[in-house]
């Protein structure tokens, strides 16, 4: 007989073993891992310094103290020390840093798609984030790039900061800037959902914030993409 489960690898409690509550627990301690699985980062190299008891993080491919030899793991603190749960394929948790669901491949931890075959092929929903400063200049352009083959479904703006110098503002790319939304207010939590028909980009492209009534001179836009990300069955 085995000494563990086949998938989960949970420890078999076996006829005449001594300490069979260390066996148990450590049983539970691989479910409380793996059912409904969350953590706060993946990718994760260095274990980090404060850890609260039940916090994981999956190990990175370059991990160091505790966590050398951990690659693709998830390790959780259990306010003692790490206990780590090897990956196996499919399995599923949340990322907490990047909101979304990542899925283990057999090698990798991947985002989560719509589509996922073992040729590499997939087709996900990604978004992008960022907090612009607009603290001057008639326009600014974000940092974020809608990706090249990219198939935009809306941008997305919310005021986090009061705008100052412009009255409103428009949202869209160098040649198109009001494209996701014109006029939107400089007040404290103006918002605006840009949903436009399904655009496709064919290179890296920026979103433009366009300042009307008098350049930017301060203000913070958080301003999100959301959009489809094909890749073919092949690697690139």
């Amino acid at each position: 007989m085995p000494n563990t489960t086949v998938r989960l690898l949970l420890p078999y409690i076996l006829q005449s073993q001594s300490q069979k509550e260390v066996t148990h627990n450590d049983a539970l301690n691989i479910l409380d891992v793996l059912i409904q699985a969350v953590a706060q980062d993946v990718g994760l190299n260095t274990p980090p310094a404060s850890p609260t008891a039940g916090q994981c993080w999956v190990v990175g491919t370059l991990p160091t103290g505790a966590w050398v030899g951990k690659n693709n793991q998830i390790a959780q603190y259990d306010g003692v020390g790490w206990f780590f749960v090897a990956a196996f394929k499919r399995l599923r948790l949340w990322n907490e840093t990047s909101d979304e669901y990542v899925v283990f491949d057999g090698a990798s931890w991947v985002s989560e798609g719509l589509l996922l075959k073992e040729t590499g092929e997939y087709l996900r929903i990604e978004h992008k984030t960022e907090d612009v400063v607009v603290s001057s200049g008639a326009f600014k352009d974000t940092t974020i790039q809608i990706p090249d083959r990219a198939i935009v479904l809306a941008v997305n703006v919310r005021v986090l900061t009061a705008i100052t110098g412009a009255t409103s503002f428009g949202i869209g790319i160098v040649g198109d800037t009001a494209r996701y939304g014109n006029f939107i207010g400089a007040g404290l939590d103006s918002t605006n959902i840009g949903i436009t028909s399904p655009l496709a980009y064919y290179a890296n492209t920026a979103i433009r914030l366009t300042a009307n009534g008098g350049n930017f001179t301060g203000g913070v836009i958080r301003t999100t993409m959301q959009y489809l990300k094909p890749h073919g069955p092949w690697s690139w």
